[in-house]
C-alpha cells in the first residue's frame, strides 16, 4: 500500500465528512426543491421530503464511497 493509500484508508471517515458537509447538502436539497414542484403540497413539506431522501441518498453514497477507498 502507497502512501497516499494508507493516508486515505487511515481517514476515510474524515474525508467523508469534509464532503459531505451540511453546505453540500442544503444545496442540493435547495436545488432539488426549486427544480422539484407537487402539487397539493407546501415548499417547507416538499422541503422535509426532500431533506429525507437526501439523508438516505447521502448513507448509500457514503458507504459505496468507503467500500473503494
Amino acid at each position: 500500500m502507497n502512501f497516499f493509500q494508507q493516508m486515505i484508508s487511515e481517514h476515510k471517515d474524515e474525508l467523508l465528512d469534509y464532503i459531505f458537509d451540511d453546505e453540500l447538502k442544503a444545496k442540493v436539497v435547495n436545488a432539488i426543491n426549486d427544480n422539484v414542484d407537487v402539487p397539493f403540497i407546501s415548499e417547507k413539506t416538499e422541503g422535509k421530503i426532500i431533506d429525507s431522501l437526501y439523508d438516505s441518498v447521502e448513507e448509500v453514497v457514503r458507504g459505496v464511497i468507503a467500500e473503494k477507498l
